[in-house]
């Protein structure tokens, strides 16, 4: 017997198929309504209204705004009866009512999760229930920014049940909310409370927090204590910002000596640059503060001089500033470009009299074309290029140039000859072939496709030992596959592939003479060249793509019926018996969790970490978990089974991989591995977030599951480098537009991004919106997405129609490489769940 086991928050029991209506029946889009509302109805639990202990919080509204989507899901050609639901539903037990909140906790519903948390203490007299229920309330209070309701609960535990399981995360919830009320010395006597409950777990992150309430409230003798029992403690390699911390403390309590030879070891220590402007800073500050001006100014000097590209580089010209301290005007003007404050850098630009025009003339530039004074800006790169070729910016000021020239003020060919001005003058320069291949895409840009084809034609017999050159070669064949030059177009699809040196490269090649072919009504080649490139890379994105051209399935098409069932119990014994053969275990090996790994202090660490909500530093631990049993099949097995049970998806994902990796197999042949490893790795979930949020906007779940995987690899709490947050990876100010257009969630900041009901209902809106704008077209909607409106309609624009040439007029390698990623993962996500007769 088949049961849906689907995916919950850490330490939530997994709930069986018959409770949502996805059990061992087969799901069919027909059936979307019915069933998606018996999922929303799970999130309920069928709660009942209870008195409450608490005052009701200051919370996000449970409605959810009214959306309509124009798309539809294409209709199916089969349906399947599934099984009815249960007539009944028993009332839920307390310890159930717990696990449901911490399910809706960790999903960021605080609503649901605090009116699940107060339902089960109403319902049960056990002490540690109630704490258990409390402790809930007042975590659910402190998330949603409800501090009084967050002390009210909480200090209802220290008091009431001291000998409560919960007492010590009720400590340190405590210890969150006073910082969050900027209460510090309580906060670190809860922090203390906490450490004294618990000692010896993760000292080093407690240590750490009590030494930044400390800190903060002036107390510094104190907090060098805990900063150096933290130190001290045993924890993951460090990035040095505890050792800063320690040294910060020394030096606000007098003890200059310490903490210059800790600022020193540490800067030695480093290869950050914007740790080492840190530093100097800090350095500064204490020198001021011993009487040793000159020794302080010096220090933020090396920060002005050395750093210029980080923010404490500007603290500290501020400091000189103020001081009448002299600094060059040229680095000055720098710091201040990096800063942000053009005003102050052109000032400083216009004082300049030294010996490095060029330089002042490069930035100059740049800033007069923030300021949208194209003229000037190409004006100021003008007097550098005309310089010295030996000028470290000089091959910079020709890109700028060109770049204007062509994006912003839409003179494409200046902005093309510009960049060929420089490979005719510098023909052995290193950035040469790029110029010339990015020549040849303004061009392109400017519907010159003959020149574009033309100039990237030139690379290989030029620059034959470039990095450009087999993408030249296929952007030369697409060109001339536009405008209808066939022959020309095949033989530079032919010498690509011949140039080739790994699959995908091979099946890109293969499958555009497959297109070719096509469009030139030789059916019979097209067929041949579609059938190789399925075969070349199976998984990979042109594989799959002729494979959907081979049965004429436009993009992302879903099936018409799948099955999110799973038996974890079956699973996890073929797969077991999978490694023993696999891997020659004998039959008495040991497979149950944790195993060794109970006893890894990373483990235990990490454990204790997740349970208090501090899943980044948890994730880190897991990490370094995982990548210490690399070679270990049974570890790793036993690492990905734990990490999904507990939420922390990511590593799961990673985990199950590292098995099948040691088995020695590839993308393609993983798929044919135990069904409880793909079940891992392409995982269904949030599903009774994703089906629901799925249906209101027009989207099959597994293509909904297949932009998650690719954006965060499930991960609620991840951050990119370029600040997007989230499951849906949506940067704060988009996720402010949205949250301005959907009325929703109330007092909205960036830390809802962190949500995945937020994250995954404004990912899905946004896509939504684009997919209207773009008319349907999926990908199309999906470039914007990732790449921007703007950027996506122009490609569309290259691509006249064409799905194939849509991708390929992508001009961020990152967006295509996106777009990749997805269409791959959806293709997997539908071979794993597809039971279409």
């Amino acid at each position: 017997m088949r049961s849906d086991q689907l995916s919950y928050a850490p330490g939530v029991s997994r709930i069986i198929a018959e409770a949502t209506g996805f059990g061992k029946c087969w799901y069919n889009p027909a059936m979307r309504k019915s069933t998606g509302a018996v999922a929303l109805a799970l999130l309920a639990l069928g709660m009942a209204a209870v008195a409450c202990v608490l005052p009701a919080p200051i919370a996000r509204p449970t409605e959810t705004p009214t959306l309509t989507s124009t798309a539809t899901l294409p209709p199916p050609t089969a349906t399947q009866t599934p099984t009815p639901p249960p007539t009944a539903t028993p009332t839920p037990e307390p310890a159930q009512r717990i696990a449901s909140g911490d399910q809706a906790l960790f999903y960021g519903d605080y609503d649901a999760a605090l009116q699940a948390y107060r339902e089960a203490q109403a319902a049960s007299r056990d002490p540690d229930v109630q704490a258990a229920a409390l402790l809930g309330q007042g975590r659910a209070c402190y998330q949603d920014g409800y501090y009084a309701g967050a002390l009210s609960a909480l200090r209802t535990i220290t008091r009431d049940y001291p000998n409560a399981p919960a007492v010590a995360e009720a400590y340190f919830y405590l210890g969150e909310t006073f910082v969050a009320l900027e209460r510090y010395v309580e906060a670190a006597d809860a922090y203390l409370s906490y450490w004294m409950l618990r000692p010896g777990v993760i000292d080093a992150y407690i240590g750490e927090r009590r030494g930044d309430a400390l800190f903060a409230a002036g107390m510094y003798s104190q907090a060098l204590m805990d900063y150096q029992a933290a130190v001290n403690s045993e924890r993951l390699p460090t990035d040095f910002t505890l050792e800063i911390k320690l040294a910060r403390s020394y030096a606000a309590s007098g003890d200059y000596s310490t903490a210059l030879v800790m600022y020193n070891d540490l800067f030695s220590r480093t290869g950050n640059d914007y740790l080492k402007a840190q530093i100097d800073y800090l350095l500064g500050q204490m020198y001021i503060n011993m009487g040793q001006t000159q020794d302080g100014y010096a220090a933020y000097l090396d920060a002005v001089d050395n750093y210029p590209l980080a923010y404490y580089a500007y603290l500290s010209l501020v400091e000189l500033v103020i001081a009448g301290y002299p600094v060059d005007e040229l680095q000055r003007g720098i710091v201040d470009y990096y800063a942000g404050q053009y005003g102050e850098a052109l000032a400083a630009f216009d004082r300049y009299q030294g010996s490095d025009p060029g330089s002042e003339a490069y930035y100059t530039g740049l800033i007069l074309r923030s300021q949208m004074e194209y003229e000037g800006a190409v004006a100021q790169w003008d007097t550098l290029i005309q310089g010295s070729a030996d000028h470290p910016l000089w091959d910079e000021a020709w890109e700028q140039k060109g770049y204007t020239l062509w994006a912003y003020m839409q003179r494409y060919a200046e902005g093309e000859q510009t960049l060929l001005d420089f490979v005719n003058i510098a023909p052995g320069h290193p950035r040469a072939a790029e110029f010339l291949f990015d020549a040849a895409r303004v061009a392109e840009r400017d519907q010159r496709l003959e020149e574009a084809a033309r100039l990237w034609e030139r690379i290989p017999p030029e620059y034959s030992t470039s990095d450009y050159v087999l993408r030249s070669l296929m952007l030369a064949g697409l060109a001339r596959y536009r405008i209808q030059d066939y022959g020309s177009a095949q033989t530079d699809f032919w010498l690509a592939q011949s140039l080739a040196t790994n699959q995908t490269d091979r099946s890109a090649a293969y499958f555009w003479l497959g297109k070719n072919a096509a469009a030139q009504g030789d059916d019979q080649t097209a067929l041949a060249n579609f059938q190789q490139t399925a075969n070349f890379d199976p998984t990979g994105y042109y594989s799959e793509r002729a494979r959907d051209l081979l049965v004429s399935r436009p993009p992302f098409t879903p099936p018409e019926v799948f099955d999110l069932g799973q038996d974890r119990a079956a699973e996890k014994a073929e797969a077991e018996s999978w490694m023993r053969t696999t891997f020659g275990f004998s039959p008495e090996t040991d497979f149950s969790l944790p195993g060794a790994l109970g006893s890894d202090t990373r483990y235990v660490r990490g454990q204790e970490l997740w349970r208090l909500g501090m899943y980044n530093e948890a994730a880190s631990e897991f990490e370094a978990l995982r990548e210490s049993v690399v070679g270990d099949p049974i570890n790793s097995y036993r690492l990905a089974l734990m990490m999904e049970e507990m939420g922390c998806y990511r590593q799961a994902v990673l985990s199950a991989r590292q098995v099948l990796d040691l088995a020695g197999m590839n993308d393609a042949s993983s798929l044919t591995a135990p069904i409880l490893f793909n079940h891992i790795r392409f995982g269904t979930y949030f599903s009774s977030l994703v089906i629901p949020a799925a249906e209101e906007f027009g989207f099959h779940p597994l293509f909904v599951w297949s932009v998650m995987r690719q954006e965060s690899l499930f991960e609620p709490y991840v951050e990119s480098v370029a600040a997007a947050r989230g499951l849906m990876q949506i940067i704060p100010a988009t996720g402010a537009d949205l949250a301005a257009r959907l009325g929703w969630p109330s007092e909205y900041s960036v830390d809802d991004l962190n949500r995945p009901l937020v994250s995954l209902r404004m990912g899905l809106y946004y896509l939504d919106s684009l997919r209207d704008a773009f008319n349907g077209d999926m990908l199309a909607a999906l470039a914007a997405y990732n790449g921007g409106p703007g950027n996506a309609s122009v490609w569309l624009e290259l691509a006249d129609g064409d799905p194939d040439l849509f991708l390929e007029s992508i001009r961020y390698d990152e967006t295509r490489r996106y777009l990749m990623g997805i269409y791959e993962i959806f293709d997997i996500y539908r071979f794993i769940y597809e039971r279409t007769p």
